[in-house]
C-alpha cells in the first residue's frame, strides 16, 4: 500500500490509499460477496436506457457525491487484519507521498494520526443510527417490484462507516507505530505552484478591473499556514490550494487514476463550504451593524 496526502486547503487534507498488491484470500469474506454483488447489481442498473432502475442510479449517484470526502478516503485504506499486520511490521514501512511546499517532512506523522481520529466519533454514531434504521426499514419489503431501497441504503452507510472506521484504525496503527517513510514529491508540487500562479493573475486582473484597491491573502503566508496541518484555528484563514480542475493533474503526476474522482469530490465539497461559511459570516455581519445602528438610533 501507498499513502498520498493531497492538501485541499489550508486547512482540509485529502488522504488517499492505494492498494498496490492485493492481498487474495482462498474464501472471499461475506462482506466482499456482498459488496460484489452490490457493485455488479449496481452496473447493470446504471446501464439501462430508462426505468426506475436508471433513476434510482442517477437519484443514489448524488447521494454518494454528498458523503463527506474524508470518508471516502478512510475507506480506501484496506482494514487492519492479523495477516496485514504481520506483513506490515515484518516489511518495509508504508510510503506517504506528499507535497513539500505544503506539508513539512516533521509533520506527516502528526497529520496522519490527526486523520486516524477526527471523524471517529461520527462514524461510530451514524453506523450505530445505521444499524438501528435498518430493522425498521425492513418492512418496505413487502412493496411488491420495487425493492427495498431504504434498506439497502442504509445497510451501505452501515458498511461504509465500518469501512471508514476500519480504515482509520490502520491508519493510527501506521501512525502509532512510526511505520511509514515519508516521501516528498516534486511533481505534485508542480501542480500547487502552477494553482498559486493562476491565483495570483487572477488577483492581478481583479485588481486592475477596480478603481479601489484591492488585497489578497499572500500566496507564500497561505503555505506557510498551511504547513501546519494542525487543528482549525479561528484566526486563521481557510484558503482553497487546489481548484477542482486540478484533480486531473495531481492524478496523472502520481499515475493513479482513481485520485481524479476523489480530488473532485473533496475540492467541490470544500468549495461550497467555505462559500457557505463566508455568506453565513457575512450574514452576521449585517445582523451586528444591522442592531448596532437600532441602538444608535435609541439612543
Amino acid at each position: 500500500m501507498r499513502l498520498f496526502l493531497i492538501p485541499i486547503s489550508a486547512r482540509r487534507t485529502l488522504i488517499y490509499g492505494q492498494r498496490l498488491n492485493k492481498i487474495t484470500h482462498a474464501q472471499p469474506s461475506l462482506a466482499d460477496k456482498a459488496s460484489t454483488r452490490a457493485s455488479q447489481l449496481w452496473l447493470k442498473w446504471e446501464s439501462a436506457e430508462k426505468g426506475w432502475q436508471k433513476r434510482v442510479t442517477e437519484y443514489g449517484n448524488k447521494l454518494f457525491n454528498r458523503i463527506p470526502f474524508e470518508e471516502w478516503g478512510l475507506k480506501s485504506i484496506p482494514p487492519l487484519s492479523a495477516r496485514r499486520q504481520a506483513d506490515e511490521i515484518a516489511g518495509a514501512k508504508i510510503e506517504v507521498v506528499y507535497p513539500p511546499s505544503i506539508i513539512s517532512s516533521s509533520s506527516v506523522a502528526g497529520l496522519l494520526s490527526r486523520l486516524s481520529t477526527e471523524r471517529n466519533a461520527v462514524h461510530r454514531k451514524r453506523l450505530i443510527w445505521s444499524l438501528i434504521g435498518m430493522p425498521i426499514s425492513a418492512p418496505f419489503a413487502l412493496v411488491p417490484v420495487i425493492p427495498n431501497l431504504p434498506f439497502f441504503y442504509l445497510a451501505y452507510r452501515a458498511f461504509s462507516h465500518w469501512k471508514a472506521l476500519e480504515g482509520a484504525k490502520h491508519l493510527g496503527f501506521l501512525a502509532a507505530n512510526g511505520m511509514f517513510q515519508p516521501v516528498p514529491s516534486a511533481a505534485l508540487d508542480e501542480v500547487y505552484t502552477r494553482h498559486r500562479k493562476a491565483v495570483t493573475i487572477d488577483a492581478r486582473a481583479l485588481k486592475a478591473m477596480t478603481s479601489v484597491e484591492w488585497t489578497t491573502t499572500d500566496a507564500a503566508e497561505v503555505i506557510k499556514k498551511a504547513r501546519k496541518q494542525g487543528p482549525p484555528v479561528a484566526e486563521e484563514e481557510d484558503v482553497l490550494l487546489l481548484r477542482e480542475q486540478d484533480a486531473q493533474d495531481i492524478a496523472q503526476v502520481v499515475d493513479v487514476p482513481a485520485l481524479v474522482v476523489e480530488c473532485e469530490r473533496a475540492c467541490r465539497q470544500v468549495a461550497a463550504q467555505m462559500q457557505l461559511q463566508a455568506e453565513q459570516e457575512s450574514q452576521t455581519i449585517r445582523v451586528d451593524k444591522a442592531n448596532e445602528s437600532a441602538e444608535k438610533k435609541k439612543l
